[in-house]
């Protein structure tokens, strides 16, 4: 499973608006540092959205639930006999918000953790049944069994907590 590219349109529609900037001010007035900055924004974009686009994903490979990213240096890995709970971890989000929920597989001795904000909750649902397939003791949390029932429970949370005051 590969992150969905339109969940990410800040990376590659607005973000690259402040190296264009940089970049076109660095230009205007002939500035090689500013130029530099401008297109060294721009290439760092470019690798974060190449680096969602072809290196990162989830996946069953073999007899391990496997997550790749960093372009395929950074790998978790569980084998599917040791997950004992699947949670839906969040954390405080920006504007007293709280984040995607991640997906978090907690094996024996190893723990998988996903940030599922690039990814459709409905694409977890096949995976959370393979899952459940391959082994019939593994816990869902509240929130993993209704998506894993194709039910969308993100529409039913609070994003931004009510003030005190």
């Amino acid at each position: 499973m590969r992150p969905d590219l339109a969940l990410i349109w800040p990376s590659y529609t607005l973000f690259p608006l402040v190296g264009v900037g940089i970049l076109v001010v660095g230009a205007s007035a002939p500035d090689t540092t500013m130029v530099l900055i401008g297109l060294a924004l721009l290439a760092v974009n470019a690798l974060i959205v190449v680096n969602y686009a072809y290196f990162t994903r989830v996946a069953i490979e073999g007899d391990e639930l496997v997550y790749r990213t960093n372009f395929g240096t950074s790998v978790d890995r569980v084998p599917l006999g040791a997950i004992q709970r699947i949670d839906a971890k969040r954390y405080p989000g920006a504007h007293s918000g709280v984040s995607a929920p991640h997906f978090v597989a907690r094996g024996r001795d190893t723990t998988v953790k996903v940030n599922t904000k690039p990814y459709r909750l409905r694409e977890f649902a096949p995976l959370l049944g393979l899952l459940r397939s391959t082994n019939s003791r593994i816990e869902l949390d509240p929130f993993w069994a209704r998506v894993a029932a194709g039910e969308d429970p993100s529409k039913e949370i609070e994003l931004t907590p009510r003030s005190r005051f």
